[in-house]
């Protein structure tokens, strides 16, 4: 297998399109809580799936092509033609956060609970951002490689462009990791800073709200940092936790319910 990386032309819809159905595939081996939340489907038919991921694709696209910081890559088999991996990096070059981290609601929801619980879902995994990612920085936003083809090299060439790009512009790299994800970002130079969860409450939850974290269990995530050229000098480094409370193992979102 020769594989071949590429920056995906956002004008390039088909090429596009082909990405998305990569990027389904792997989230759904093994199951990706919070890509639930990004990429539902709603409906039972036989359909459903297919149109989902058809307004997913659409809508990731028109969220490429507005956001000028946004590279997205893919790794293509060049025998068979065939997407193996993506991933969207993104390069801020001052900090994208100078009023804090607004508030995100998930309108790509139907209007109701499900919107409520992925709304919350979502301003608890972008609330550390704030402290710790307002900066110059680039951010490896999303990162997948198709089931058939994990262990041979797809993802090391996805996270290798951005190192090397944060390299050139000397900047320091973050990651959301989820679990499956975080021993390719170690053998890259990246740090453990702690864990999070994911875990939306409210008071006196309905059938749905319960539903749907019966579908959606607590995620848990890793905030990963990789220092600038790669170097980390103990007393010396500048650290992303340093205004922030000790990192550690965070607790699940706590009992306070809204």
């Amino acid at each position: 297998m020769v594989l071949k990386l590429s920056e995906v032309d956002a004008d390039d819809e088909s090429s596009f399109k082909g990405l998305i159905e990569c990027e389904w595939i792997s989230y759904e081996r093994p199951y990706n809580g919070l890509f639930q939340i990004y990429c539902p489907t709603f409906g039972t038919g036989p359909d459903a799936r297919q149109d989902w991921m058809k307004e997913s694709t659409e809508r990731q696209l028109a969220w490429h092509k507005e956001d000028p910081t946004s590279t997205w890559l893919k790794v293509v088999d060049t025998e068979s033609g065939q997407v193996v991996g993506g991933a969207q990096w993104n390069v801020y070059l001052e900090d994208p956060y100078p009023n804090g981290v607004e508030h995100t609601d998930a309108v790509w929801w139907p209007e109701g609970e499900g919107r409520k619980y992925a709304s919350m879902a979502l301003e608890q995994w972008y609330a550390p951002r704030g402290k710790r990612m307002n900066k110059a920085h680039m951010q490896l936003s999303i990162c997948f490689v198709h089931p058939a083809h994990r262990r041979r090299g797809v993802g090391s060439l996805l996270v290798d462009w951005g190192v090397w790009r944060a390299d050139e512009l000397d900047l320091e790299v973050f990651i959301e990791a989820a679990e499956p994800g975080v021993p390719l970002y170690l053998k890259h130079g990246f740090r453990v800073i702690d864990h999070h969860w994911i875990d939306p409450k409210v008071a006196n939850p309905s059938k749905e709200w319960i539903r749907l974290k019966e579908k959606i269990p607590p995620i848990r995530w890793t905030f990963m940092w990789r220092p600038r050229k790669g170097t980390f000098l103990e007393g010396q480094t500048k650290v992303p936790w340093e205004n922030d409370e000790a990192p550690g193992e965070a607790e699940r979102p706590d009992d306070r319910l809204s």
